[in-house]
């Protein structure tokens, strides 16, 4: 049995435990699904994780969760890297797949001298639900099939095509910005907020079931979703306009830019 070891236990490591076990604990497959070993970092919310899940167990350290794991993820912030896996030995025969942004592979292996496999990836909230896609660099078939049981895989050819997709993840917050500003809209226009919230998480979350369940390309979704001349095409067309176009494809430069130092 693989065994899967978390250094750094946040909300996006919890995410992926959630998403391996949870349709898997207490059932036959468990059998088969992966032993997970957590970092004794974020306590509380280890111990809930090993509490909730059969074949989750916390470790007394992270130097524990390298020695018994098969693959390790690191899942920690960006500026805890250094000082991190400067206390770890990490051998040779591991594969440390790394969920950290910003930190690219040169970078992790001059702090890892006994030369591991190295893999980054970009997990997504969605994990959770096994529902997320993760991008992948470099390709890698034990890593991929760890995130293919999660909703599926892209792999970047090239870690500066893997960092494109680290910029457009900083979108998530400006999209539910996106839904705060109509639902204060609504609000000034005398709809209460417990109602104004209601009206639009039900509008759009039928808009997330047509990206989770269709092929159809985006750019066919934004034709499907007006008609000519009619209320989406204006609004569509006042606000997205050529300059908010354009600054949005800055703002993601910008971000990229940042992630690639």
């Amino acid at each position: 049995m693989t065994t899967i070891g978390f250094i750094g236990v946040g909300e996006i490591a919890s995410a992926i435990v959630d998403g391996l076990r949870s349709e898997k604990a207490n059932s036959p497959a468990a059998a088969g699904a992966p032993a997970i070993l957590l970092s004794p970092r974020s306590a509380d919310r280890s111990a809930g994780l090993a509490a909730r899940y059969e074949a989750v167990e916390v470790a007394q350290s992270n130097q524990e969760v390298i020695d018994r794991s098969d693959l390790i993820v690191l899942s920690v912030l960006p500026g805890q890297v250094a000082e991190v896996l400067a206390d770890l030995d990490v051998p040779a025969d591991r594969t440390l797949i790394s969920a950290v942004a910003g930190v690219p592979v040169d970078v992790l292996s001059d702090l890892l001298p006994h030369g591991p496999r190295i893999v980054r990836v970009i997990p997504l909230p969605a994990v959770r639900e096994r529902r997320g896609v993760t991008a992948v660099f470099p390709a890698d078939a034990t890593v991929e099939a760890l995130f293919a049981d999660l909703g599926g895989t892209v792999v970047a050819a090239t870690e500066v095509l893997f960092s494109t997709l680290s910029a457009t993840t900083a979108t998530m917050s400006a999209h539910f910005a996106y839904l705060e500003v109509i639902t204060d809209w609504l609000i000034t226009q005398g709809w209460s907020r417990t109602d104004a919230e209601a009206i639009v998480r039900g509008q759009f979350v039928g808009l997330g079931s047509t990206l989770a369940e269709t092929d159809t390309p985006v750019s066919a979704l934004v034709a499907a979703h007006e008609t000519p001349g009619g209320l989406n095409a204006q609004l569509r067309s006042t606000w997205m306009d050529d300059g908010n176009r354009t600054r949005l494809a800055a703002a993601l430069t910008a971000v990229l830019d940042r992630v690639t130092g």
